[in-house]
């Protein structure tokens, strides 16, 4: 058994072979997608509140250190005397000068080195005037008008009183030996005397965040950016591309996460701010560490479709040859009657429904010539009826309105066009009653169309321009009886007669390749989109109408009985064409072949 599609005859076991294959790969896909999906999703989610968690502890962590560090700035609070040197500190002599700075020093030598700090390297002490105090070494700006137009000066003078972190060391206080990687430093005053303060500003290497950026938790390509309060890089551990990266307009805000694509690779960043120190803790993961696993799941997805389509090839080889042998036999059998061999039988073997398809043939074959030669007389019969009634369907108020006319102009005693219009109408009724023939030629067609537009042009007093484009050699052309005048009576009753102004008729007829073109076109009303799909929805072979026509459609009943004769003589190679717009008229076009044989017959 074979399949035609578009002229390539496919087996139908091949149909079904594909068939399955199709069902089994998108039954495979669909789960597949969802799973991984679903798999995709929920991976997604637990990284990004692991790594919210991470950064979280990472940052609770430093503030820990942080406030330590604070704690030991604050040492001088502890005796009021060094407050009270911090006012008088002006005031005093040079040896009390001398002996208030040796003792503050060695307070807060005392304080960072009595209790190890790991990350810890120097501190420096400033006045308020910007005077070096004390140093744990020889660094520290000297220059007291540098000191207090530095920035971190400023910044911490600006804190009034709170610590503060930063990266910000200037290039003239780095030491050559040891880089720092951050400070804190902190107000110290005598909240009566607000303008009179110490500075004390404390250097560390970054061996606090070494530690955190050795987290067993995180991948190898992971890495750990510390920002400080001024979104500069404090510290970054793991992949030197990444530290390299702005971050500072992408962190923003006190916490949060997104992805970015980093080195043709997409990345989770997850950060979050301290409330303490302002620092930013951020975690860069690549996306290759999170959805690592979903190998796993892509292998087993790609294995069991395999695997299915092996199965699947196994039962449409089993399966297929007892579906379709019958079927075969069938369509051979069909193939002999094709051929005119009507003794063919359908050996019946099956009680399915393809079994009794077979019977069911059997018995079709039997009736077949006796259907046959019942179809050909009552097609016939039924041509003639469809004939009959195309004739008694001439729409009859032609003749109505054209007697109302003469009445209405009798009563203005317009002698002369009554006289026109009776001679054109008698015209009409002769070429209608005395001219039996089924088929004329175009000039007497048009000879008739003459007379009525006549007609027309008295009634709506010159509102209706009639014009005809004909080829000279196609006015003996033959055509059916009747063609133009329910075309034309269309366009001036559905057409013309309704547009406001005058209106045109225009009656062309022209050779179109092998086929000869027939057209009548308006510029009246036209009609809306739903309007013409339904007219062009009764215009169907005969056989195929509806006995009934609904009222919106009836306007095309002319069009339709000029469809249905031609259609009757010419079949498949006529054509028919009907095209409007709404406010710019109609056009309606018959092409049949230019070589009539069906038409003289």
């Amino acid at each position: 058994m074979v399949l035609a599609i578009g002229g390539l005859i496919i087996p139908i076991r091949t149909v079904l072979l594909f068939s399955y294959f199709i069902i089994i790969l998108v039954c495979i896909t669909l789960v597949g997608s969802v799973s991984f999906y679903i798999s995709y999703k929920t991976m997604g989610r637990q990284a990004e509140s692991t790594s919210s968690q991470l950064v979280q502890q990472i940052e609770k962590n430093m503030d820990n250190d942080f406030h330590s560090k604070r704690n030991l700035l604050l040492a001088s609070y502890n005796d009021p005397s060094y407050v009270d040197g911090i006012n008088r500190y002006q005031d005093m002599s040079n040896k009390e000068r001398f002996e208030f700075r040796q003792r503050i020093g060695d307070l807060y030598l005392k304080s960072f080195y009595v209790t190890p700090i790991r990350d810890f390297i120097r501190f420096h002490i400033y006045y308020s005037t910007g005077e070096l105090l004390s140093a744990s070494d020889e660094s520290g700006m000297r220059n007291a008008s540098q000191v207090r137009n530095s920035e971190w000066f400023r910044s911490a003078v600006a804190q009034n009183g709170e610590v503060f972190f930063s990266s910000l060391i200037p290039e003239t206080e780095r030491s050559e030996t040891e880089e720092a990687a951050y400070f804190s430093a902190i107000m110290i005053r005598d909240f009566s005397n607000p303008d009179l303060f110490i500075i004390v500003r404390a250097e560390y290497r970054s061996e606090l965040f070494n530690s955190i950026g050795r987290n067993d938790a995180l991948s190898a390509k992971s890495s750990i950016l510390i920002l400080d309060e001024g979104n500069r890089l404090v510290y970054a551990s793991g992949d030197t591309n990444v530290a390299e990266l702005n971050l500072t307009s992408k962190v923003s805000g006190s916490k949060g996460k997104l992805w970015l694509e980093i080195d043709g690779e997409e990345r989770l960043v997850s950060y979050t701010a301290s409330s303490y120190s302002n620092w930013k803790a951020v975690l860069v993961v690549p996306k290759s560490d999170i959805f690592g696993s979903l190998d796993i799941i892509k292998t087993t997805v790609i294995f069991t479709a395999c695997i299915a389509f092996v199965i699947t090839l196994l039962i449409s080889i089993l399966f297929g040859q007892r579906i379709t042998k019958p079927i075969l036999h069938l369509y051979k059998s069909v193939n002999r009657m094709k051929r005119g061999d009507f003794s063919a039988r359908v050996e019946v073997k099956r009680n399915d429904e393809i079994g009794r398809i077979g019977m069911n043939f059997n018995a079709m074959q039997e009736e077949l010539q006796n259907l046959i030669e019942t179809k050909y007389v009552n097609q016939i019969k039924l041509q003639e009826v469809e004939l009959a009634m195309l004739y008694s369907q001439i729409n009859p108020h032609f003749l109505y309105n054209t007697l109302d006319s003469i009445r209405a102009m009798a009563d203005y005693y317009r002698v002369q066009e009554i006289g026109q219009m009776a001679e054109s109408l008698a015209d009409i009724f002769r070429y209608n009653t005395r001219n039996k023939d089924e088929v004329v030629t175009l000039q007497e067609e048009l000879v008739q169309i003459d007379a009525y537009m006549s007609i027309q042009r008295i009634r709506f007093e010159e509102k209706i321009e009639y014009e005809q484009l004909i080829e000279e050699e196609l006015y003996s052309f033959p055509l059916l009886k009747m063609t133009l005048q329910p075309l034309v009576e269309n366009a001036v009753f559905h057409g013309i007669e309704r547009k406001r102004g005058k209106g045109k008729i225009t009656v062309a007829v022209k050779r179109e390749g092998d086929k000869v073109a027939l057209s009548v076109l308006d510029d009246g009303v036209g009609m809306s989109e739903k309007h013409l799909a339904e007219i062009r929805n009764t215009l169907r072979p005969p056989l195929q109408q509806d006995h009934m026509v609904s009222n919106s459609a009836r306007m095309g009943i002319g069009i339709q009985n000029v469809f249905s004769r031609y259609k009757i003589r010419f079949g498949e190679q006529f054509e028919f064409e009907i095209n409007s717009k709404k406010g710019e008229g109609t056009e309606i076009k018959l092409l049949y072949p230019s070589e009539s044989g069906p038409m003289i017959e």
